[in-house]
């Protein structure tokens, strides 16, 4: 069982419709809604993004709910029988549903977070795939409009899409083998190769270097990056900073390094930036080239699978307007102008006259 505190949800009975008659009911012309079919385990990534090109990405799966919500299809939708289905309505359903999503999508993965810490790869697919089933089951709109019942289903939505992403992440990351050179004796413990690249030296402020990283908490909310969210917290931030780059201080750990494998959308924009920023504002302490800090990203995350190292280095700062610009309208971000601060120190970025 699931969602014990969500509104609107029992978590053994599913949607609450207690209060339907006191609201109406859509369906379509000729027919009521029926549920959909569609199997969230055999595909990677069954869902379609219905928010417009400028807005935070609303990723939806429920078939009814896409149809009231589509302009072309709501032509068949009628309300209470007989009238049907008007623009002003739909928005307002549609409202409802994304205050929902948008919801969720801040307090992921609370329901869920000690299924995504468990280190045993196969029993934390088994359980994502369990909580999959359940979200898929219940996401169902039967058509009675009440408002709660609106709330859960995109509450549920944007679970089912998070867990099925970390699925697909949990999968690939068991088939993922970092290349370790053959040895032709076992190494004593204290001298065992370590896994994964070796980690980049940080002798600019790490205080900096973090605040400016935090960013990806947020990054997914671009529209330069038009994505789901992949970093929900600071520590997440912080292993992945530590995975990277090795600093005196203590502030960043030392995890094993793992392979990112990243949902679809324009993360390496965003990564692009931080990464050319860590370069520049290292590399006056350093003599550390652009090529490992490049390397790096190819080797840490799947948005650059098919990118090759010449190509990376050579075009790693070319798109860093679009994603500036993307940043500084997160009004809502408490990141954002800690990113901008940090960025003003880099002359060649012009941040000062983007804010």
């Amino acid at each position: 069982m699931y969602f014990f505190n969500l509104p609107g949800f029992h978590p053994d009975l599913g949607i609450d419709l207690d209060d339907q008659g006191r609201f109406p009911y859509l369906r379509y012309a000729d027919h009521v809604f029926i549920r959909g079919t569609t199997d969230c385990l055999t595909h990677n990534f069954c869902f379609e993004n219905i928010a417009d090109k400028t807005a935070p990405p609303v990723f939806l799966s429920e078939p009814n709910l896409a149809a009231i919500f589509n302009l072309e299809d709501r032509e068949n939708i009628v309300v209470d029988h007989l009238s049907p289905i008007s623009q002003s309505y739909a928005d307002e359903l549609r409202e409802e549903f994304e205050r929902g999503y948008f919801d969720a999508m801040r307090q992921y993965p609370q329901e869920i977070i000690s299924i995504l810490y468990n280190p045993d790869s196969e029993v934390k697919i088994a359980h994502l795939e369990q909580f999959i089933e359940f979200c898929s089951y219940h996401l169902y709109f039967e058509g009675f409009a009440v408002p709660s019942c609106l709330y859960a289903l995109g509450f549920i939505q944007a679970y089912l899409v998070r867990a099925c992403g970390d699925r697909v992440n949990a999968i690939r990351l068991t088939k993922y083998q970092p290349p370790v050179a053959p040895q032709k004796r076992e190494l004593p413990a204290a001298e065992a190769p370590q896994r994964g690249p070796e980690r980049i030296p940080l002798d600019y402020a790490v205080d900096e270097i973090i605040s400016m990283w935090l960013i990806l908490i947020d990054a997914w909310r671009c529209k330069a990056v038009g994505s789901t969210q992949v970093f929900t917290s600071e520590e997440e931030v912080l292993q992945l900073l530590g995975m990277m780059f090795e600093e005196k201080g203590g502030r960043l750990p030392r995890p094993e390094h793992k392979y990112f494998e990243m949902p679809p959308g324009n993360y390496e924009r965003v990564l692009n930036l931080l990464m050319h920023a860590t370069y520049k504002l290292n590399t006056d302490r350093n003599n550390i080239g652009l090529d490992r800090y490049c390397q790096l990203l190819l080797d840490t995350f799947s948005c650059y699978s098919k990118t090759k190292l010449e190509s990376l280095r050579s075009n790693i700062n070319k798109a860093r307007g679009n994603i500036l610009q993307s940043i500084g309208n997160l009004a809502d971000s408490p990141h954002s102008k800690n990113v901008l601060k940090t960025l003003r120190k880099i002359n060649e970025y012009g941040v000062e006259d983007l804010t």
